[in-house]
């Protein structure tokens, strides 16, 4: 039994007649368009986001390498370029007699190759996911250090070039 609401809800008033087939494939064109459109952007979605997370993964380790040598270039009194698995020694000057040595070195893994800072009291993970580096270049005229990091993580790379200056000169 049909509620009398419902009854009322399917009779057609006088004049009316519905749709024609005409509309209902209008109709019926236009939401397959909506609902095909939607289906690919989830569908994209879905296979972008672990290539957003591993370039967002791969450009951090390469910023971080960057904002940790700029800043104690920035703040260094000398600079040598190293050799080996010791990537650069700075020397910065200190309110202290003593002044603050601070060594960023490699270190393989299986993973590529990870970058440490030590400051003679702690010794630090600044990235990783290294790819590959320049040997850094230290411009004596300028006092700039000029040096490239590359990032490997999933199936994205990301390379970067970086350039500091020093702000103190070395001792006189």
């Amino acid at each position: 039994m049909m509620a009398k609401w419902m009854r009322a809800a399917m009779k057609l008033k006088k004049g009316s007649r519905g749709y024609t087939l005409i509309e209902v494939l209008v109709g019926m064109t236009i939401l397959a368009v909506v609902v095909g459109t939607a289906s690919t952007v989830v569908i994209t979605m879905m296979r972008l986001t672990p290539q957003t997370n591993s370039w967002a993964i791969a450009l951090r380790q390469v910023q971080n390498a960057g904002y940790w040598i700029s800043l104690d270039t920035y703040q260094s009194q000398t600079i040598v370029v190293g050799t080996g698995s010791t990537y650069l020694t700075m020397t910065q000057p200190q309110l202290t007699p003593t002044p603050k040595t601070v060594v960023y070195q490699w270190q393989t893994t299986s993973t590529g190759q990870r970058l440490l800072r030590n400051d003679g009291t702690n010794t630090i993970l600044i990235s990783e996911y290294i790819s590959g580096h320049s040997e850094p270049i230290y411009n004596t005229d300028n006092r700039t250090l000029s040096f490239d990091i590359t990032a490997h993580y999933g199936n994205v790379t990301v390379p970067m070039t970086y350039e500091a200056t020093q702000r103190v000169g070395p001792p006189q």
